[in-house]
């Protein structure tokens, strides 16, 4: 990935030996309901729980309807707060949400198994529900009893944190004991294509079961998934039927809807005080509801903060939540409110954030190439042609290996052009920045010759580009292009087809595409 910008990163370091202990402990070294699950493992990190796990030969189910990672954990953990009988069950249910959700999942061709994380973060919902249902006065005791363990820095967490955590925590970073109200939410931080939705979906059925287990269906009135937008909400419609399971998007006319345990799936946006054309009265929806939040981060920051939280709140005032993001560690550090970081450190019950995500192969390895100085016309250009050629070796790539790639699930790779901003209305310099690309693909496909003789350039390791250090920026970057014989015309030609849809050079056309009918089948430039 190559990234344009104007000016040059910079990094500081901050801190000092005399730094408050405060400053130093992490946010998701604070999560206490991770910490605790790990100790009833009798594990001091998620790398001991997670590490005889990872190997593909665990994936799957036996014939018997028992997953290979109960047989794993059956080697490993020997704790007596999770008996292997008790983890068996967990695991039988595990198995048997998992197939009801993928069953049709499976009949358009490669049958879906649990990864090691999905599992855990499946099986520790399982023991969470299991404990609340059971005896929720006792699962409160317990956990004020870790409370009062992490905050004196004696758990087997903090001990292989080291001396952070020697002397306990200060005031200022003591977590508060749990009050029965904070057992009713739960919160899982999974990196962006870890799964969320599938574990979504788990963790209905695993609620409903346990409800029903102990004779409280009655109690719960409805399902609902809230999103951030309209067009999240007709894709987890979508998902939710792919899924065999009962759902659809909120609507305060089809008075249905308010029947039964169909997942009603409504934008945030769309709750309000009073009911209005578009909207609904929060009132409408009575407390017990099992909630579901999907980018549980939004609304955590800024003044959205009190009108998001209160709606969730209201609308499982009496019932349970479960919230999910990739992001809370970046919106906890992007907002002030101390107190909400605090209550999302007590909530948490799983970390498969970005950096667990990244170290078990699922990341991008990205490169940042940053132009320091753009004013000159000539080098921009170039090294604009070089990002191009980047991406086309990377769809010539795609193309010539699409069938060994297949079983990887890869798909066509894709060039973001990123702008000063996304969400705020545009600036005459946003504008330009857009104009300015146009213009530069415009002119590529125009000027042959030019656009061949950089090409030339770049393939030949000529670029005329350097690093600080006065090193080759594209050096060796376009191997695969070099080794099948491509030059400057060559790869030229193709990129007219492969990139461009066109087989000569020519003007280039843009449409602006406004509807999701209109843009089905376009294959020019968006």
């Amino acid at each position: 990935m190559l990234s344009h910008s104007k000016k040059k990163l910079s990094g500081k370091t901050h801190g000092s030996s005399g730094a408050s202990l405060a400053r130093k402990i992490k946010f998701e070294d604070r999560l206490m309901l991770v910490n605790w699950m790990l100790d009833l493992f009798g594990v001091a990190t998620f790398e001991d729980l997670a590490r005889h796990m990872r190997d593909p030969e665990y994936e799957g189910f036996s014939e018997e309807g028992i997953s290979r990672f109960y047989q794993c954990l059956a080697l490993s953990v020997h704790s007596p707060n999770l008996p292997h009988d008790l983890l068996l069950a967990y695991d039988g249910n595990i198995v048997k949400h998992w197939r009801t959700i993928t069953e049709k999942r499976n009949v358009e061709g490669q049958r879906l198994y649990p990864k090691y994380f999905q599992y855990l973060c499946l099986l520790f919902t399982e023991i969470y529900l299991d404990r609340y249902f059971r005896n929720a006065e006792q699962m409160l005791e317990d956990l004020n009893g870790y409370v009062d363990r992490f905050n004196a820095g004696d758990t087997l967490q903090q001990k292989v944190l080291g001396d952070s955590f020697a002397d306990g925590l200060p005031k200022s970073a003591k977590v508060k004991p749990y009050e029965m109200d904070d057992l009713k939410k739960l919160a899982f931080w999974s990196a962006t294509g870890s799964g969320k939705t599938l574990l979504m979906h788990v963790n209905i059925l695993q609620y409903q079961q346990y409800v029903s287990l102990h004779g409280r269906d009655r109690e719960l009135n409805r399902i609902i998934l809230l999103t951030p937008n309209e067009g999240l909400s007709r894709q987890h419609r979508d998902e939710f039927r792919l899924s065999g399971m009962n759902a659809d998007l909120f609507d305060k006319d089809i008075g249905g809807l308010f029947l039964g345990k169909k997942i009603q799936i409504i934008d945030i946006h769309k709750l309000k005080e009073t009911t209005g054309e578009k909207t609904v009265a929060i009132d409408a929806f009575e407390g017990n509801n099992l909630v579901l939040v999907d980018e549980g981060h939004r609304g955590t920051s800024g003044a959205e903060v009190g009108q998001w939280m209160k709606m969730r709140n209201r609308l499982c005032e009496k019932g349970f939540s479960f919230e999910y993001s990739a992001t809370f560690g970046q919106a906890m550090k992007a907002s002030t409110n101390r107190e909400l970081a605090h209550e999302y450190a007590k909530c948490i019950l799983f970390d498969y954030s970005y950096k667990y995500f990244y170290k078990d192969g699922y990341g991008k390895d990205y490169r940042i190439l940053n132009l320091e100085d753009d004013t000159n016309e000539e080098h921009r250009r170039r090294y604009l042609i070089a990002c191009l050629l980047v991406f086309y070796q990377q769809q010539r790539l795609f193309l010539d290996k699409k069938d060994k790639l297949h079983r990887f699930l890869i798909e066509k790779p894709l060039w973001v052009f990123v702008g000063g901003s996304v969400t705020k209305k545009p600036r005459k310099r946003d504008i330009s920045d857009i104009v300015d690309i146009l213009l530069f693909l415009a002119r590529f496909v125009k000027e042959r010759k030019e656009s061949i003789r950089y090409l030339n350039m770049l393939l030949s390791g000529r670029s005329g580009l350097y690093d600080a250090q006065g090193r080759e920026l594209f050096s060796g970057t376009f191997s695969y292009l070099g080794e099948r014989g491509y030059n400057g015309k060559s790869s030229f030609q193709d990129i007219l087809i492969t990139l461009f849809n066109a087989s000569v050079a020519g003007a280039l056309h843009v449409r602006r595409i406004k509807s999701k009918g209109e843009a089905q089948g376009e294959v020019a430039l968006h």
